[in-house]
C-alpha cells in the first residue's frame, strides 16, 4: 500500500469511527512515515542481497492467491537463494459487506512466496484439510490422488488431474515434512511452486525464512 492509498484508508477509518480531525494530523503523517520507512527497509535489503525491488508489480501466479482475480501486486522482492530464483511479494484485497443500514470494509493482507523451479511440470496441489474435508472423506472415502499413507492422508489432500504423478511427486520424505509441519502448504503449475500465508512482509530479515520452507519443498518434490 503506498502512502496516498495509505492516507486514503486512515482518513476513511476516521471519518467511520468519528475520530477527531486533530487527531488524524497526527496519527496519519506517522502512518505515511511508518510505511514509507518499511518499504526503504526492504529496499536496502534487496539493494544489499542483489535482488530486485518493486512497490508495484504483476505475475500471472497471482490467480492463485485468495481475492486474486487481478494480477497486481504490492511490495515485490525478487532474486536468487538456495541456487533458485525465488519471488516474495505483498498482496491484498478488499471486501465489502453489508449489515442492515452499516457497511464494512476490509483489506485482507498476504505475503506470497514463488520459487521457480528448472522445468514445467503438471499441476499439483497439497492442502491442509479443513473440518468439511475431512467429513466428506470419511463419508466418500479418500480421492484417486490419495497416497496410501494414512497420517499423511488424515490431515492433507492433494489436487492434481494426474494421481499416478501426483503420488510420485509427493514422496515419503516431503509427506514427512507436511507431517512435522516444516512445509506449508503449495501448489505447482508449470514451474511456479507458489504458498502464501496472511500478513504483511515486517523486518526484511525475516525473508529468509519465508522462503526456506518452499525451496525445501522444491528440493524434496519427486523423491
Amino acid at each position: 500500500m503506498d502512502g496516498v492509498a495509505l492516507a486514503v484508508l486512515v482518513i476513511v477509518m476516521a471519518l467511520l469511527t468519528g475520530v477527531p480531525i486533530v487527531l488524524l494530523s497526527v496519527v496519519l503523517p506517522l502512518a505515511i512515515r511508518a510505511e514509507r520507512q518499511r518499504k526503504r527497509a526492504l529496499w536496502q535489503w534487496a539493494v544489499q542481497h542483489g535482488w530486485s525491488f518493486a512497490e508495484r508489480s504483476k505475475a500471472p501466479w497471482v490467480s492463485r492467491l485468495p481475492g486474486g482475480g487481478r494480477q497486481a501486486l504490492g511490495v515485490t522482492l525478487s532474486g536468487t537463494m538456495g541456487g533458485r530464483l525465488v519471488t516474495v511479494a505483498e498482496h491484498s484485497y478488499t471486501t465489502t459487506t453489508s449489515s442492515g443500514n452499516s457497511t464494512r470494509t476490509q483489506t485482507h493482507h498476504y505475503v506470497a512466496v514463488v520459487v521457480v523451479l528448472d522445468r514445467p511440470l503438471p499441476s499439483v496441489a497439497v492442502i491442509s484439510r479443513g473440518a468439511i474435508s475431512k467429513v466428506g472423506r470419511a463419508l466418500f472415502g479418500d480421492r484417486p490422488t490419495a497416497t496410501g499413507n494414512e497420517a499423511f492422508d488424515a490431515r492433507f489432500r492433494i489436487r492434481s488431474a494426474d494421481p499416478s504423478f501426483a503420488r510420485w511427486l509427493v514422496g515419503k520424505p516431503l509427506m514427512d515434512a507436511h507431517l512435522a509441519a516444516a512445509v506449508p502448504d503449495w501448489s505447482l503449475v508449470g514451474q511456479d511452486l507458489l504458498t502464501y500465508r496472511l500478513g504483511q512482509l515486517g523486518h526484511p530479515q525475516a525473508i529468509p525464512n519465508l522462503v526456506a520452507p518452499l525451496t525445501r519443498v522444491a528440493d524434496l518434490l519427486g523423491r
